[in-house]
C-alpha cells in the first residue's frame, strides 16, 4: 500500500475523530511504532486494521470508515496531484479522466507497488462509467471519492454501484450521472408539489 494512502488515513482520523481515537486505533491495531511515509510501501493489513479498529471505536463499519475516508481525502490529493489535472475539468471530467491520470501516477510511482485496474468510459456529456478491479477491494474508498470529488468541484453528481466486488462480482462498476439543471430543477418541482 502507497504511504500517501497511511498517511493521509492517519490525518482523516485525527481530523475527523481526534488525536486520542488515533492513539487508541494505533494501540489497538498493533501498530503504534509505525510512521508513514507518503514514498514508502507498506503491507495492505495496516489499511484494514485502522478501519476495522476505527469502526469498532466509533460503532461504524469498516466500509463506512473508507468510504468516510474516500470522500475526506480528496482535496489532498488533487492539491498533491495537481500537475497532472487539466484546470478546464470540472468534477466529472475528472472523474472521465481518472484512467489517463491514474496510468500517469503508475509510471511515475515505484515500480514495485501494485496498484489498483481502473477504466473510465465516457458515456455521454453527463455520463461516465469507472470499473474498479483490485485484489484489495477498497471500493468503498472510490465510492467516497466520487462524492468528494462532487463536493470540491460543487457539482450535483449520483453514483450506482452496478456491481460490486464486496457481492461477489469481478470488478466494480460506477455509474456516474450529473444531474444538469433542468433535471435539478423538474426534482425539486415534484417536492414542492408533493408538499402541496
Amino acid at each position: 500500500m502507497h504511504g500517501i494512502i497511511l498517511q493521509t488515513l492517519q490525518s482523516f482520523v485525527v481530523d475527523t475523530y481526534g488525536e486520542d481515537a488515533w492513539l487508541a486505533i494505533q494501540n489497538e491495531a498493533d501498530i503504534e511504532e509505525k510512521v508513514y511515509v507518503p514514498v514508502t510501501v507498506y503491507p495492505d493489513g495496516d489499511v484494514y486494521e485502522i478501519a476495522r479498529t476505527a469502526g469498532d471505536l466509533t460503532d461504524q463499519s469498516p466500509r463506512t470508515i473508507l468510504t468516510q475516508y474516500g470522500r475526506w481525502v480528496v482535496p489532498a490529493l488533487l492539491e498533491t496531484y495537481d500537475l497532472h489535472i487539466d484546470d478546464d475539468w470540472e468534477g466529472l471530467e475528472l472523474i472521465a479522466n481518472i484512467q489517463r491520470f491514474h496510468t500517469s501516477l503508475r509510471t511515475r510511482d515505484m515500480t514495485t507497488l501494485t496498484t489498483p485496474r481502473i477504466r473510465s468510459e465516457r458515456v455521454d456529456e453527463n455520463r461516465v462509467r469507472i470499473t474498479y478491479d483490485s485484489d484489495r477491494k477498497l471500493c468503498d474508498v472510490a465510492r467516497g471519492a466520487i462524492q468528494g470529488v462532487a463536493d470540491r468541484f460543487d457539482e450535483d453528481l449520483v453514483a450506482e454501484e452496478r456491481t460490486c466486488m464486496h457481492e461477489g462480482d469481478d470488478a466494480c462498476v460506477f455509474d456516474i450521472r450529473r444531474r444538469v439543471s433542468a433535471e435539478a430543477d423538474t426534482a425539486t418541482v415534484r417536492s414542492g408539489e408533493a408538499n402541496d
